[in-house]
Formats: structure tokens, C-alpha cells, sequence
């Protein structure tokens, strides 16, 4: 009876294990939450793709991940992902994208690891969801990298920590049409400094969270070329404070 028990297991055991290792990711179509949808899933739960990434009426593109558990962290399931921008993808550069490791722990906290990014500013603009308050994204145009940015979400998904480095190149400003110039921020949890790297318009600030999801910005600007702002005469200062939520 004893071994009749046991290969009842091992049988039971083994079609739950292959199973799980062939479970289509179009399973978990109906278990999403409303304000996230695929257009098309392919691939398995562990090794699959989403097609038309939404996330609350964004135009987010397409997601390829890999889900993988180290033993030596048994309450942490790691995601590896690529993600292709949606507006990077007809005519844009190969390596437009980001790639990265999302960490889940048991508590709901999750820690997002950027490996590599680059993409438009205008990709970022399409993927954010329709209320979230972009600040001074929303009036520049360039180009975002980074490498080795980690983003922590507390347990209800808001900004909690941000640390790394974020590039912006080639940036202009929309309303002028005009050359900035490059700019650099630097994270260290819930603070951050920016500066320019140089380019027709001089800056330095500086970025905190001032609870989770929500952020503030004291910011420092001096044209070096007259009549780059039409506001400002060449070498006037400007103060801008911009503060919303992410």
C-alpha cells in the first residue's frame, strides 16, 4: 500500500510539475487586473510574450519575459524582461528598449533592476498611464539611457526608492523647438541630483520623494545662448518647483 501511495504521489506530482511547465501565459488572460491588458499573450507563464501592453489606456508595446526562482532566495520570484516601446518600434534604432529583472517578495514589494534602457522620451510619454502627472517630461523631447537604475514600489505599487543614473540626450524643448543640450540625474533612494552636462542652457536641481508615488523638484535654470527663452535675456536665472505624482 505504502508503494502504491507513493507512486500515486509521483505520478500526481509529476503532471502538476508539467503542468506548471506548460501552462500557457493566455491562461492568465482573464486574471489580470482591469487596468492591464495584453493584446495578444503567447508562450508559456514562465517564458512568454505580451503584444499591445496597456496599462491604464497607455500605448506601452511589447513585453518578452522569463520567470526563474534562484534557489539561494526561496521567497523571491525574479522576472527577466525586454521590453520594446511601441513607438520605437516602426523605424526606430535596434537597441531601443530596456532590459531588466523585476524582484517580487512576499509582502507585495517590488524591486525593478535596469540592466540597460534607452528609448525616446516621446515612448515614455506613450506608456505612462493617463493620470500620472509627468511634470517637466511632458514639455521636452530626447532621449533617455541608463544603466543599472533600480526602482523600488512598495506593496501598492508606488515610487518608494529610486538609485542609478538616468541620462537625458539630445534634449530640446517642444514649445521652442530649440537645443538644450544633455542632462544627468542621480539617484540615492529618496533623493536625487541633477545637473547639465553642457549645452545652451545651464542647470542643476534637486528631486525627492516626498511620499510614496509622489515627488518634488527645485530646479535652477540658466539660459547661455540670448533669446533661447524668449521670457529670459541671455544668463537670467530661473527657479521652477514642479512636484506630482509618478
Amino acid at each position: 500500500m505504502k508503494r502504491r501511495g507513493l507512486l500515486v504521489a509521483l505520478i500526481v506530482g509529476g503532471a502538476l510539475v508539467g503542468f506548471l511547465v506548460w501552462l500557457p501565459a493566455r491562461f492568465f488572460a482573464a486574471l489580470m487586473p482591469a487596468d492591464l491588458r495584453c493584446g495578444e499573450l503567447s508562450g508559456s507563464f514562465w517564458t512568454g510574450r505580451c503584444r499591445g501592453l496597456s496599462i491604464r489606456g497607455s500605448r506601452s508595446g511589447d513585453v518578452y519575459w522569463q520567470i526563474h526562482r534562484p534557489e539561494w532566495q526561496p521567497w523571491r520570484a525574479h522576472v527577466g524582461f525586454v521590453w520594446i516601446p511601441k513607438s520605437d518600434v516602426p523605424g526606430g534604432t535596434a537597441d531601443a528598449g530596456v532590459t531588466g529583472t523585476i524582484t517580487a517578495r512576499l509582502d507585495g514589494r517590488l524591486s525593478v533592476q535596469l540592466s540597460s534602457a534607452q528609448l525616446s522620451l516621446q515612448a515614455l510619454r506613450d506608456a505612462m498611464p493617463a493620470d500620472v502627472t509627468l511634470g517637466p517630461i511632458a514639455a521636452v523631447a530626447g532621449r533617455l539611457e541608463s544603466c543599472g537604475l533600480q526602482i523600488e514600489l512598495d506593496e501598492r505599487r508606488r515610487l518608494a526608492a529610486l538609485r542609478g543614473r538616468v541620462e537625458l540626450r539630445v534634449t530640446r524643448l517642444l514649445r521652442f523647438d530649440a537645443q538644450i543640450g544633455d542632462f544627468a540625474a542621480e539617484f540615492s533612494g529618496l533623493t536625487g541630483r541633477i545637473e547639465d552636462l553642457g549645452g545652451s542652457i545651464g542647470l542643476v536641481g534637486d528631486a525627492r520623494l516626498t511620499e510614496p508615488g509622489a515627488y518634488a523638484v527645485t530646479l535652477r535654470v540658466t539660459p547661455r545662448v540670448t533669446g533661447l527663452l524668449p521670457a529670459l535675456p541671455g544668463g537670467a536665472p530661473l527657479e521652477i518647483s514642479v512636484d506630482g505624482r509618478l
